[in-house]
């Protein structure tokens, strides 16, 4: 029997579900550093035709992660997932999403319009990970923390829908090789955004 390898707050031993990724660099990062991606799941948003358009190097690390093991669906949306018929009768001891976004509406971030719209995309998926959360597992959800990020109120909408705060802890692309973030929509979608102070969010649900 193998033994357990670890990354950070992640586990070969978790059942790991990864919801909205780019190019799917965070997924490889996590599978080549457990040494297996056979309990990983790593799902995105767009087709894989789609996929393919916007970034270069998203089939590299697609047919990378299907070679060690890891399920890759695509057109999965984060507010019906736990409805997906590949998803719907799996429960996962991490259920992770980095840097959710509603998209680019050509107005700033801080209108509180655009506010909405990203926490109505928050509150979806995580009313769908709630379902499929396994007895101890949890949610993570990575954001900035800077305004006017921080008007999203993420705990707030963990609370409601059941959901704890177990912990908060910074976040840095450093512990996560070859992890490139992507803004994912116009004409730098393959580009990446500046994180700045960023942190992780752990959810359990509570008792």
């Amino acid at each position: 029997m193998e033994a357990e390898k670890r990354i950070k707050r992640y586990s070969s031993s978790h059942k790991i579900l990864l919801v909205g990724e780019g190019d799917f660099s965070f997924a490889a990062s996590l599978a080549r550093s457990l040494g297996s991606g056979v309990n990983m799941v790593a799902t995105s948003l767009d087709s894989k035709v789609m996929l393919n358009k916007k970034y270069n190097e998203a089939m590299a690390n697609v047919s990378r992660l299907e070679d060690i093991g890891c399920t890759v669906i695509h057109e999965v949306d984060c507010c019906t997932m736990s409805q997906h018929p590949k998803l719907m009768s799996n429960l996962f001891d991490r259920i992770v999403f980095n840097f959710p976004h509603a998209g680019f509406f050509f107005t700033s971030e801080s209108t509180p319009y655009v506010i909405d719209l990203h926490k109505n995309v928050v509150e979806g998926f995580l009313r769908n990970a709630v379902e499929m959360l396994t007895e101890n597992g949890e949610v993570h959800i990575t954001h900035k923390t800077t305004h006017p990020f921080n008007m999203w109120e993420i705990e707030k909408l963990a609370n409601e829908v059941g959901l704890g705060l177990l912990d908060e802890v910074p976040f840095f692309y450093r512990d996560y090789p070859g992890y490139k973030n992507k803004r994912g929509e116009g004409q730098r979608c393959d580009q990446s955004f500046p994180i700045g102070k960023s942190s992780t969010y752990k959810f359990k649900i509570m008792n």
